[in-house]
């Protein structure tokens, strides 16, 4: 008598030094809304190489890549999605039946988050960071034709490097504390857990500017956030960003539009 093995799940998968919980939530919920055969499961690597290796070895549909493997995780893939070069950052894998091409969705979260402050393209702006993230920034404003653009870094021959590709203004790690911009970015991983105390610029430049964006996801709200409310600013959070890329990942992933009402509604249910 012949048995009945239900088929396997798809596994999509997320990695990152310090893994978190949101990808789980959102794709899961999104799988379950539309009653797919899916799962989603999130994993801390330290060996980046052997993880992208099991991804293909294992058939793993999808990957999502965070702080600090973006760009480091280029070298692994066999393609890249045009998005993807032009910031040479990789945030989402895609494994087409042994291909793994690498794609950038957070230029679609960073873009449907600041589509709304484009009708002042000339206001200053500052970008902390550049890394991965930083460079998805960038892309995305380019595309939204903001012209009033500055980044600084605590590295500056990394900041310089990639500002090389832009028409930006670099300015220094110490520069930025006398810098009055009105959107404030923070694309390091100053004021991640462990660290969450910590905010990367001074109290008097948050009083200063009138949006603040902060790409940190662990704590789901950092102290800057924290601050920027305090002070009635308007802000960005992490989880904003997060959610509209990951609305990205889930159409790349399975195929399918996501349930954008449900996937919300597992968030808004767990960070309540």
């Amino acid at each position: 008598m012949k048995k009945n093995y239900a088929a396997s799940p798809t596994l999509c998968i997320s990695i990152a030094k310090q893994s978190g919980i949101f990808g789980t939530i959102i794709h899961n919920a999104g799988y379950e809304a539309l009653k797919l055969n899916f799962i989603y499961k999130a994993f801390s690597v330290n060996d980046l190489e052997s993880a992208i290796n099991g991804v293909k070895s294992l058939g793993i549909r999808g990957c999502s890549v965070s702080m600090p493997y973006k760009q480091k995780v280029i070298q692994y893939l066999d393609k890249l999605h045009p998005l993807a070069e032009k910031a040479k950052a990789v945030n989402t894998i895609v494994n087409d039946n042994g291909t793994l091409i690498g794609y950038n969705t957070d230029i679609v979260g960073v873009t449907e988050c600041l589509k709304q402050f484009k009708n002042n393209k000339e206001q200053q702006i500052l970008i902390m960071g550049a890394g991965g993230m930083a460079r998805a920034i960038l892309v995305a404003l380019e595309n939204l034709k903001f012209t009033n653009i500055k980044l600084t870094n605590r590295t500056r021959k990394k900041g310089e490097k990639l500002l090389a590709e832009f028409n930006f203004e670099f300015l220094s790690w110490s520069e930025k504390e006398k810098f009055k911009p009105n959107m404030l970015i923070n694309a390091t991983s100053i004021g991640m857990n462990p660290h969450s105390s910590k905010i990367p610029i001074s109290k008097n430049v948050i009083k200063d500017s009138k949006i603040i964006v902060d790409v940190i996801t662990n704590p789901p709200e950092s102290k800057l956030i924290k601050l920027a409310k305090k002070n009635k600013k308007t802000t960005i959070t992490g989880l904003d960003l997060a959610f509209y890329q990951a609305l990205g990942q889930f159409k790349l992933y399975t195929g399918r539009n996501p349930p954008i009402k449900k996937m919300q509604k597992a968030i808004n249910k767990f960070y309540k």
